[in-house]
């Protein structure tokens, strides 16, 4: 094209009679064998030095393109073409130069007037081909400001990275959903207060919605985060990815699910050209699970039938305009903010919940973080390498048979596979790459890949045979070193509770969770307060009103049984990862977020706390589920071995995870260990 004749120096190369192809080419002299050379291929241009009639056929790139007659590829033709009629005019001319013997173009949308139209590829065939994720649900949130959309497009990540979590424990297959969020503002100097700025998000979900840092990304024309970044990795922890234009074409990632439109002043554009990046489906293969087969739109202050009409154009647009009937609105009830009030008989009152706190070198106490507190404790030179014949067990062995059914029968011959035989070292960085997020000292997690490699290597592997298993090695290498990691933290974590380096207790002061008086929370214009069978009023909840959208059916099971116990003076429904609301520490980085906390009653002048974790009964082997049993039953004994005393009477605490059985069994045993 002009732009590049005229800009690009590589280009002009092409023209040049360098002298490098020679072997296409008669000599310089060879009059006799240039004119031939020009009767075959009259289109060829000619030196550009000697006088017209005696120039001779110019050796350079661009002749030899014409002689061989290449075939040209075109992809995303439709935007090589321009919006212009001269500029696509000037692209077909510049495609002709190269006398191609065919020229094919791949385009999403191509141009019947320009192309010849050979093969269609509908969107169905794609959706056949399970490539990519259908149908679109289109949400949108009116009367509501863009704090409520992240939330529910958090509550959204949350539900399908759960999904995700069990498709890879029973099927092996690795997803991590990842929300795609636009907004107004990027840039450094833009930061007004009025429109939605890229830091603003940022903050919310790592400050408000507890989201790790590391997990969030900004990809701007200023700020990219992205640069380098393998999302498809399982090392990467990226979740959330915060832009405004970066991402609208060339980009597309089959772990992204969610595309959060928090700008609505150019929606229409910003849709259309937005959502082919959440459409493509991992592995090309179907889940067989309904959430992770589909993606989702979450629009800002947007009608929601706009928004459907949107999303159809952008499937028109990726050339999938056969899938309109695949978009879907899922009709969200505007909503307000509202205030909710403690209940009057505790409004006054200040009312405090024990936090883990850890002593300082001053002797000051501060609450307990993973980071400072328990890892500089961990001694990772004690951790070893797994065993080597416990890694090559992990690594799938494959034998095939042969049966020989000639007269006579032969029997069947077994062997293995052979394995190409490639030159493959075996790199000790790989592997200490791969711990690099679990061992923070380089030189330990190097220490212990290196130990890991010599073992299996004096088991009688060598190199190549290490290189053919590192996926399994790593994984398995990974694990171990996790473990042994988290065994040594649960350690520290138990010895500084037994030398109250690190306390539980209960003291009226600012060391501890102090319970709002009140907080804000988006409610549905047509939501319903919580209410028992007969049309019966939750009468104990410490927040009234209490809206039945905050629970699901276990909660609300749970919350009408401890509206039941007349041991209880209030209880609360903890709203997970909201500012300002309560949680726990135990040994691990990860917060651990209750589902209800309530006072009991004074029982023989010892009133008590009662902290509760629900779970399905399901969950009962899960690892989470066996690591929070453990905090929590180390935290209540630590708690109840204090003198933490409420009204001048000793306190009780009670720290339980609740199955859903029948009874609440584990919970009824708490309340008459409070009893006592």
């Amino acid at each position: 094209q002009s732009a590049n004749r005229n800009n690009n120096r590589d280009f002009l190369r092409m023209f040049r009679d360098s002298g490098r192809y020679t072997s296409f080419f008669p000599d310089n002299d060879d009059v006799f064998g240039d004119a031939r050379l020009r009767n075959e291929f009259p289109d060829l241009k000619p030196h550009l030095k000697p006088p017209a009639d005696d120039r001779p056929v110019a050796q350079s790139l661009l002749n030899v393109f014409k002689m061989k007659r290449p075939v040209v590829i075109l992809d995303e033709a439709h935007k090589a073409y321009g919006k212009k009629e001269t500029q696509a005019m000037e692209f077909v001319q510049s495609v002709n130069r190269l006398n191609p013997s065919l020229v094919i173009e791949l385009s999403a949308t191509p141009s019947c007037s320009r192309s010849n139209l050979l093969v269609d590829v509908p969107g169905n065939d794609l959706k056949a081909e399970e490539m990519i994720k259908l149908p679109v649900q289109v949400t949108c949130f009116t009367n509501a400001d863009w704090h409520h959309t992240l939330s529910k497009a958090h509550a959204k990540l949350e539900e399908l990275d759960h999904e995700a979590v069990s498709l890879q424990n029973s099927e092996g297959r690795y997803i991590r959903p990842i929300a795609v969020v636009r907004v107004e503002r990027t840039g450094n100097d833009q930061r007004d207060g009025e429109r939605i700025h890229a830091e603003d998000v940022r903050e919310y979900l790592t400050q408000s919605l507890g989201i790790p840092a590391e997990d969030v990304a900004i990809q701007s024309s200023t700020i990219r985060e992205l640069d380098g970044v393998d999302l498809l990795s399982e090392f990467s922890p990226v979740q959330w990815i915060i832009t405004k234009a970066a991402l609208m074409e060339g980009w597309d990632c089959p772990f992204a699910y969610l595309l959060v439109m928090l700008d609505n002043t150019r929606a229409k554009r910003a849709v259309t050209q937005l959502v082919g990046r959440v459409m493509r489906q991992p592995y090309a293969q179907l889940t067989g699970r309904q959430p992770l087969d589909q993606c989702y739109v979450y629009c800002q202050s947007t009608d929601v039938n706009d928004a459907v009409q949107y999303v159809k154009e952008g499937l028109e647009q990726e050339g999938m305009g056969d899938l309109n009937n695949d978009v879907y609105a899922n009709h969200q009830t505007a909503s307000q903010i509202k205030t909710i009030q403690r209940r009057e008989k505790f409004k006054d009152t200040e009312i405090f919940l024990p936090k883990v706190l850890h002593r300082d070198t001053n002797g000051n106490w501060e609450e307990l973080d993973y980071q400072r507190h328990i890892l500089p404790d961990i001694n990772t030179a004690m951790i070893d390498a797994p065993d080597p014949q416990s890694a090559q067990a992990a690594h799938p062995r494959e034998v095939r048979a042969t049966v020989d059914l000639e007269e006579g029968g032969a029997s069947a011959t077994y062997y293995n596979p052979q394995m190409l035989h490639i030159d493959k070292s075996v790199k000790i960085a790989w592997y200490a790459r791969r711990i690099a997020d679990i061992v923070p000292n380089p030189f330990q997690a190097a220490r212990i890949a290196q130990d890991l490699v010599q073992r299996i290597r004096g088991a009688g592997d060598n190199d190549e045979a290490i290189f053919s298993q590192r996926s399994a090695l790593a994984s398995q290498l990974r694990e171990h070193v996790a473990n042994a990691m988290d065994r040594q933290a649960e350690q520290v974590f138990r010895r500084k509770l037994a030398s109250e380096e690190i306390r539980f207790d209960l003291e009226a002061n600012d060391r501890n969770h102090r319970v709002r008086k009140c907080y804000e929370i988006p409610v549905a214009d047509n939501a319903v307060q919580l209410q028992k069978s007969y049309g019966k009023s939750i009468q104990l909840s410490l927040f009234e009103p209490v809206f039945a959208q905050d629970f699901n059916g276990l909660e609300r099971r749970f919350a009408f049984y401890l509206d039941e116990q007349r041991a209880l003076q209030w209880w609360h429904r903890v709203a997970v990862r909201q500012h300002g609301e309560y949680y726990l520490r135990g040994w691990r980085r990860e917060r651990i977020w209750p589902d209800f906390v309530a006072m009991g009653g004074e029982t023989k002048g010892k009133p008590s706390i009662l902290v509760f974790e629900t779970k399905g009964q399901h969950l009962d082997a899960n690892d989470d589920t066996k690591y929070k049993k453990r905090v929590l039953a180390a935290l209540e004994e630590t708690f109840n071995a204090g003198q933490v005393t409420i009204h001048d009477g000793p306190a009780k605490g009670v720290f339980r995870l609740v199955f859903d059985e029948e009874g609440f069994p584990d919970a009824q045993t708490a309340f008459d260990s409070i009893s006592r």
